[in-house]
């Protein structure tokens, strides 16, 4: 079977969604936390911020051909031998 690439999503589909107010969310609360000095708002902005780099990376990732390739490094799956229990 021929999968068809992604398709591209318009502009202000990307901005408002949920990693477009989580960007938002931790720019904001980042900001606020800086010009008023409390620490604790800097904190979770940088934190809100961290968390969306990692999500939009493991969204990115090939999810089907990662298992395909654990599963042959594994010597074939459901065809290896299974040891023996004692």
């Amino acid at each position: 079977m021929s999968e068809s690439p992604p398709q591209r999503r318009p502009l202000r589909l990307r901005i408002f969604s949920q990693e477009g107010a989580l960007a938002a969310f931790g720019l904001f609360s980042l900001g606020s936390g800086l010009w008023q000095g409390e620490l604790m708002s800097a904190f979770w902005g940088v934190t809100v911020l961290t968390g969306l780099v990692i999500l939009v990376a493991v969204r990115r990732r090939d999810w089907q051909k990662h298992w395909q390739d654990v599963e042959a490094r594994r010597g074939g799956g459901q065809d290896a031998e299974k040891p023996d229990k004692f």
